[in-house]
């Protein structure tokens, strides 16, 4: 301290995880867990240990490879490994309707170990109780159930996936406002598109993600 300023040099361990959040491919050995049936192409890998590495510092994250690239199997590796370090985790995925088959087939084929509940086209009431009281690894539902819901605010998750992100651009729609209200210790939203029109689409995607990052609309 001088003259009343103060300085300060970042730290090894800041200065590590500055360096791992700008570039991805900086990040150490993380391996796939053996549960998981399928192999990952190198850019792939490289999201699969950067989504482990930003679950674990307690940011929120957005993955925004575009179509076809297989944003889904990082998903699903990053979900298995963090099943078998923490298998009471309690983690909420939310997907468009029309993608329910699509993210059941996936599971199936590359990590069929997977338990999850999924809460669309059930009785009303078999749907409460189970969103009030997860009793498996991964909850799926979809972006309008969220909204009638309410028993899911009643659960403390360990992660809230979104799918689709986009479904969240308009910050002012009962999709955004609905799946912001819920508790989870950490956030991820996959999008080919985080942007569509205009920057205001992304800002309502992080503030989802990270509240406050991006400050005020």
């Amino acid at each position: 301290e001088t003259g009343g300023d103060v300085s300060y040099v970042p730290g090894t361990w800041l200065s590590k995880m500055l360096r791992m959040m700008k570039n991805p491919s900086a990040i150490g050995r993380i391996s796939l867990p053996k549960t998981f049936k399928a192999s990952l192409r190198p850019y792939q890998m490289e999201g699969f240990k950067w989504l482990c590495t930003l679950s674990k510092l307690g940011f929120g994250m957005c993955l925004a490879d575009d179509m076809g690239l297989g944003k889904t199997v990082q998903v699903l590796a990053y979900l298995e490994k963090m099943r078998m370090e923490k298998p009471a985790a309690r983690c909420l995925l939310i997907v468009p309707a029309s993608l329910l088959g699509n993210w059941e087939k996936e599971i199936s084929r590359f990590a069929p170990s997977l338990s999850y509940t999924l809460l669309h086209g059930k009785k009303a009431e078999e749907m409460k109780e189970k969103a009030g009281h997860p009793g498996t690894f991964l909850t799926m539902t979809t972006y309008g159930m969220v909204q009638r819901l309410e028993e899911l605010k009643t659960v403390d998750w360990d992660a809230e996936i979104l799918d689709e992100a986009q479904n969240i651009k308009n910050q002012k729609t009962k999709n955004a406002t609905s799946v912001k209200k819920l508790h989870a210790r950490h956030r991820l939203a996959l999008s080919g598109t985080p942007i569509e029109n205009s920057l205001a689409e992304l800002w309502s995607i992080f503030d989802f993600l990270m509240p406050g990052y991006l400050f005020s609309y």
